[in-house]
């Protein structure tokens, strides 16, 4: 049974004791909290000026004429919302979070379309940024068939970007006051630190996932999340806003281009890909992670509080979920 698959299967007694292990490290955490730099912190005033529509840019192209068309259909969003210059100042240091877990060509949907990340880290370099960089942190202990086959690390890399690796060492316990299922979590200090990065860019793709329903930018979140990340599936919903509440994401662009229907996380089979136009072919984006999830829920036949994670999110004042209340703009190309 793959890494993927055993978590989906079940959580071992192991992962509920290490949930115990995690809250009972985080003082000496926060301990060396001042060492490693102020953090970004959530509830920060936004200091961007990124318009605060929800962009929905539909697109639709041959599989040949793909790339350009999905570039075409970033450049529009990021256009709608002010221009990535009103995001990216001159030397900022960007981290870019798609989804590159799993060791799938981009057909299968299982992961971020590689050409919209090349895209988004096109207009970042424009924009003057000192340093992009992509990274995930795959279930899988090798990150090189997921990262290469998923066509991110050449899309990226051919961009601009520096692609990297994550190892424990990239970790550093942070507090969760407010979380509701966990009160502090190991997390990347390249999305928690100041010091790290200046602009955080969550890149999910819209698929099916067999423990929240679905999976967008609330559930990408747990690719910047490490320890026993099979606790993290008690619970699931609760967990998931509670990763979010420690993270500050300046920005999200939803992949729906193809969607997974089925199958989920991990897909697989072609047959549970959909392509319409009817429900897919779209790139959403939005500075507002629950109502990308809102309005993303609907492409599946949804109602946004049906997500356990969305509505809870909703109710704690993070985000919208009535996103046909905020200034929609829909765009083709």
């Amino acid at each position: 049974m793959s890494p993927e698959n055993k978590y989906d299967a079940g959580v071992s007694r192991r992962a509920f004791l290490a949930a115990g292990v995690v809250s009972g490290a985080a003082a000496y955490a926060l301990r060396r909290l001042p060492e490693l730099g102020g953090a970004r912190s959530p509830k920060a005033s936004i200091a961007h000026s990124l318009k605060e529509h929800l962009v929905v840019v539909h697109g639709d192209a041959t599989d040949e004429d793909e790339p350009r068309v999905v570039r075409q259909m970033a450049l529009a969003a990021i256009d709608e919302l002010g221009g990535m210059s009103a995001l990216v100042s001159k030397g900022d240091r960007v981290l870019i979070k798609p989804n590159m877990a799993f060791d799938r060509r981009h057909p299968f949907a299982a992961n971020t379309n590689p050409w919209l990340v090349g895209a988004v880290v096109e207009m970042c370099v424009a924009a003057g940024a000192g340093r992009v960089r992509v990274m995930d942190h795959p279930f899988a202990r090798d990150h090189l068939p997921p990262y290469r086959n998923s066509g991110i690390m050449d899309a990226a890399s051919e961009a601009g970007a520096e692609v990297v690796f994550v190892d424990k060492t990239r970790f550093v316990e942070v507090p969760i006051p407010d979380g509701v299922g966990i009160k502090s979590w190991p997390m990347l200090k390249d999305v928690y630190y100041q010091d790290e990065t200046d602009v955080l860019i969550n890149m999910p793709i819209a698929k099916h996932h067999s423990r929240s329903r679905l999976t967008m930018a609330t559930k990408n979140v747990m690719g910047m999340a490490g320890g026993e990340r099979g606790a993290l599936h008690v619970d699931i919903h609760n967990k998931l806003v509670d990763l979010n509440r420690a993270v500050k994401i300046d920005l999200i662009i939803l992949d729906a281009y193809r969607t997974l229907r089925r199958h989920g996380p991990t897909g697989g089979r072609l047959a549970d890909v959909d392509n319409s136009k009817e429900q897919s072919r779209r790139i959403v984006a939005c500075t507002d992670f629950v109502s990308v999830d809102a309005y993303g829920a609907t492409l599946f036949g949804l109602e946004p509080e049906e997500l356990g994670y969305v509505k809870i999110a909703h109710e704690s004042g993070m985000g919208r979920m009535d996103w046909s209340q905020r200034s929609v703009k829909e765009i083709s190309v």
